[in-house]
Parts: C-alpha cells; structure tokens; sequence
C-alpha cells in the first residue's frame, strides 16, 4: 500500500490525519490515567471542510488545549509542534516515518516488524476490502498493526471519505429466539469508539449490535435536542469497513422535521429526505435504521411509516426499519376521529406496537430517556411485567424490541429477562467518559463491552433468562402460525410464569417436551 498515488496535498493530509490521531490517542491515555473527575468544555465540533493550513492550525489550537489540561504532556505537544513546522517542506514519506516514531514513542500502538500483513480471498480485491481482511486479520491475531498496515487502514479511511464505495458482506439482525443469545447488547458510539474500541476484539462483537448513533448533547432538554441524534455518515463507512460480516451494525437517523409546521404540507420533503440518508446507510451494509416518532399524532406516525418504508431502497428480508417510541411523551391517538391523550408508559408502548404494525415497520423501539441527562434507567421506569408485556406483545405480531435510556451493569439482567431482542448501551452510563457539569462526553472505555456481555451471558444462562428466551422462541413461531394447540397452551402458561418469575417447573417441562430445543 503506498502513498505513491496520492498527489503532494492528500499524502499531507494522510499524515496530518494519522497526528491529529495520535494526539487524540495520547490526550485519551492522559484522561485515563488521571485522578478526579473528567472535565469537558466543548461539544464534539461538526466536521467543516479545512485548507491543509487550516488543518495544522487546528492543529496546533489542540495541543494548546492538551498542555493546559495536561501539563505533562508539553514534551509531547513541543514534539508535535516541530512535525507541523516539517509537514510543508519534508518528503511525505519521511514525515510518514517520523510520525509512526512519534506513535511508536508515546502510544506504542506500532508493531516492531514491519512485514506485509495485507492479504486478499478475493481475486481482483479492491483496496477497501483488501483492508477489511487486515482489520479481522488484526483482530483475531491480537496483534498492533506495523506501519505499512497503519497506513493501508489510514488510506482506506480517507478513501472512504473521498466517496469510495463499501461493498462488503454485513450480518443481519437474527430472528427472535433463534440467534446465539436472545438479548443482544447494542454497544453505541458516535463511531471512533468502535473504530479502536469495539472493533478490535473478536470477544467484543460476539451477541452484539455494533450501533452508531450522536449521544452527547449536554443538558439540554429533549425538546432542544434530541437525546440520540444521526452520527456523521463517514464514520457510519468506517465502522462497516472494520466490522464487515462479523455483527450487525445499525444506525440511528432521527427524528422527522416538520419544520413547516403541517403535517401534510411537511410530508413529502421530511419523507423523501429522510428516505434518501436511510437508503444511503442501507447501501453501505447497514442492517437497521431507527427513526424517532416524535411530534406526530398516532394517525400521522402510521402515514409517515407507510409513505418513509416504500420509498426507501433497501432489502427489506434482511435490512430492518425501527420506530422508536419515547414512554415519557404523551401520544395522541386520533386514529377514530376524536384526540384521546395516552400517558402512561406502558399505555404508550402497547399504543406503539399497534402504530408500528400497522405501519409496516420492522421493529419497535421502548424509550425511556427525559430531560435529565444521564437517563433514569428505562427499566427502573417499567416493573418487570409491563416490559416483558411489551416484548411479548410484539414478538407475536412479528415485530423486533428494543429497551433503551440509562442502562447500567444492573440493569441488564432485568432486559434479558424480558426476552428483549436489543438493549441500547453506551455514552456516559457505562462506555464514555462524562462531564458531569456540561454532559459533554470523553473517551470510549472499550474494557466495560467484557463486563456488560458476561452480565448478559450470566443472565442468559439463569432459568429467568433461558425462559426469556423460550417464550421469545414461541411467540415468533406463533406469529407464523407454526404452534400446535398444546403448544399455544403451554405459551399462554410460560408468560404467566414469566411475568411472576417463576419458571423452573415449566422450564422442566419444556426439556422433556423438546419445547425448549
């Protein structure tokens, strides 16, 4: 892989990329290791196109920033510092030398031999699936990159943002009670966190939803900001090129904007624009794209889906839509011709599986987040019965669930329980760092993904969790119409039992009925 045919300005830029990662990789390192709470004044910047001036302005404005928290670090930024001052006038292919001796010397993530690790299965490989065999390669070798492979990966992320084309195999969402695990663990990031998080372990991606959505938005009320936002699309390309085949990677889109005001007068820009960035992510591979319902009435939620589903370009077996509804947030339901006003949590979500049938969606999505920031935990707001109602309800009219808002280490087992098919976990609850003053996010912490999928495991295996899993199993084969009558019974008999948390006598006799297999 080589720079050769790159002209003068992008093989700069290649470099100046790989430094602006190696600062962010030593200012992560620096947070980590540091006492006392972490401090974030800043959001994370929308990305605005830059001259290669401007770049190592900025640059050079971030190491600024590095010095005043971390003082230590001056050694480091003066380092950096001496690179920009070289970067115009020195042969791209020394500075690519001396910036990996920088990486080398304060994050050690470059390996000493520098062999040729690309390889290809594919007979006339492109360059991003060339690199996407060296990132599993990586990943199941646990090794650190050499330096010629750092740069294969560097290319292809740049590549990726000068329009080039992910054609890669993606894994589906499996099908209720029939995957691994029932309950999946959707891990969520903006994106760098999978990048060099999330995506460098094989054990990471195992019964794992790798979901890309925008978490941070201070304390702000929902009504200013939405509590998940679209991330950048370029990242979305990035973590499908280091994911591939190896788990589903999902994405969050938003909310519609009805900016006019009318509904009707707003539908077919909200519809047609929100159906071109869903198109977009399901060419690149993604498996399901969620979209919020929010500030419509129940008769508009299911014109939306209706007219948002047969204008989007997709595989519709294997690629998912999902309708995220908020618990918190009163609907209206004028499906009737009158306004009746539905509050309740539960209410809501039993509301939003007949919305999202009849919708022709895919799959529902429970939502406790508020204006509180972090969230109250969504299975704090819901007893264990009204949860696994809502599973219930909608894996036997053939829908996909989800529990999202606050999820911590005690809450999942409380999720799998339920049989939920995903749980939304990420952002300041339990993988980023967070400012508790501002709500601001810091650094991925990857090491939690071990904890929450062993929490996950243990539950799983517990008789709550294997009959979870089990009622899952037969409400879906019941929405197919493939139950017998003493098979419906027993149905009807494990919710009960279920919803009381008692199983072990029905555990027992669905192992010596094959029920269980």
């Amino acid at each position: 892989m080589s720079m050769m045919k790159w002209n003068e300005d992008e093989a700069r830029r290649l470099i100046l990329g790989q430094m602006v990662s190696l600062v962010e990789g030593v200012k992560t390192l620096a947070i980590r290791s540091q006492p006392g709470p972490f401090r974030k004044r800043e959001p994370i910047a929308v990305f605005r196109p830059q001259s290669l001036e401007e770049l190592m302005g900025q640059v050079d404005v971030e190491l600024d920033k590095l010095i005043a928290d971390h003082a230590h670090l001056r050694d480091f930024a003066d380092a950096m510092r001496i690179l920009l001052h070289r970067l115009p006038t020195t042969s791209t292919r020394e500075m690519y030398d001396a910036v990996m001796d920088a990486a080398e010397q304060w994050l050690g993530d470059v390996a000493d031999e520098d062999s040729d690790g690309l390889r290809s299965d594919a007979a006339q490989p492109t360059q991003l699936e060339e690199v996407s065999l060296l990132i599993e390669d990586l990943r199941r070798e646990r090794r650190k990159p050499t330096r010629r492979e750092k740069l294969a990966i560097h290319m292809a992320h740049e590549a990726l943002a000068n329009g080039a084309r992910v054609h890669l195999p993606y894994k589906p969402l499996p099908i209720p009670g029939f995957g691994d695990t029932q309950t999946h663990m959707s891990v969520t990031d903006p994106g760098e966190g999978h990048i060099a998080g999330t995506t460098t372990r094989e054990e990471w991606m195992r019964g794992v939803l790798v979901h890309v959505e925008h978490l941070e938005r201070g304390h702000q009320d929902r009504e200013s900001v939405e509590c998940y936002r679209i991330p950048r699309i370029l990242n979305v390309a990035k973590v499908r090129l280091h994911v591939a085949g190896r788990a589903p990677v999902t994405s969050f889109i938003g909310r519609p904007m009805f900016d006019g005001g009318k509904f009707h007068l707003d539908l077919w820009k909200t519809v047609q624009t929100m159906a071109g960035t869903c198109t977009a992510m399901f060419q690149m591979g993604v498996a399901e794209c969620k979209v919020a319902m929010d500030r419509m009435t129940a008769s508009q939620i299911i014109e939306f889906m209706r007219c948002l589903r047969t204008n989007i370009l997709r595989d519709s077996r294997t690629q998912l839509l999902s309708a995220a509804f908020n618990l918190n947030t009163p609907l209206v339901d004028d499906r009737d011709g009158g306004s009746r006003v539905v509050t309740g949590r539960r209410e809501i979500g039993l509301l939003g599986i007949e919305l999202v049938k009849a919708g022709g969606f895919d799959k529902v999505t429970f939502d406790g987040s508020a204006d509180t920031y972090p969230s109250v935990p969504v299975m704090e707001q819901l007893t264990h019965a009204e949860a696994l109602e809502l599973v219930h309800r909608a894996h036997e009219r053939g829908l996909r669930t989800y529990f999202s808002a606050g999820f911590r280490f005690p809450h999942i087992p409380l999720a799998v329980y339920t049989g939920v098919d995903g749980v939304g976990i990420g952002g300041a609850q339990i993988l980023r760092y967070m400012d508790s003053e501002t709500g601001y996010h810091g650094p991925f912490q990857p090491e939690n993904i071990s904890r929450i999928l062993a929490i996950r495991d243990e539950a799983a295996r517990g008789p709550l969790g294997r009959a979870a899993a089990l009622l899952a199993r037969l409400d879906w084969r019941s929405f197919q119409g493939r139950l017998d009558e003493r098979q419906e019974t027993f149905r009807a008999r494990l919710y009960e039992a279920l919803s009381r948390q008692q199983v072990d006598g029905l555990l027992d006799d669905a192992d010596s009925t094959g029920l269980a297999a």
